[in-house]
């Protein structure tokens, strides 16, 4: 059986931890939770479609699933999570602040996104 983490390394300061992925079985960087980055996500997809399946089984005609997330961009129409973690040229719209049409990649039905983007800058006296 593999050790779950084989070694220790750092990167910009912060530890990495390479192991054996608790969900693909494959050697990577593993999140806190044993698992690599993209089943980190897709574990995270997973939940919120079953969170928006889940709600409409009981929901009223009248009532929407809450859409709004920092991590994905959620179809209203089916629940599918868009990663956001795309790069610019990929996925222009979720880094211009306003409204923008879009193709759910899953249902392929159109939805809008709107962005709202923020700052929050910090500083400090250097030591």
């Amino acid at each position: 059986m593999p050790k779950k983490y084989l070694k220790n390394t750092q990167k910009g300061g912060e530890v990495s931890l390479k192991g054996i992925c608790k969900r693909c079985n494959k050697e990577k960087y593993l999140w806190t939770d044993g698992k690599c980055s993209q089943c980190h996500t897709e574990e995270k997809q997973e939940k919120i479609k079953t969170d928006f399946d889940e709600f409409y089984e009981e929901a009223e005609e009248d009532e929407e699933f809450d859409t709004s997330s920092t991590e994905f961009v959620i179809c209203p129409h089916c629940g599918y999570a868009i990663p956001t973690d795309l790069g610019y040229e990929d996925f222009p719209e979720i880094y211009e602040e306003g409204e923008h049409e879009l193709d759910c990649p899953e249902c392929e039905k159109k939805l809008i996104l709107e962005t709202q983007i923020s700052y929050f800058y910090e500083t400090r006296k250097e030591w």
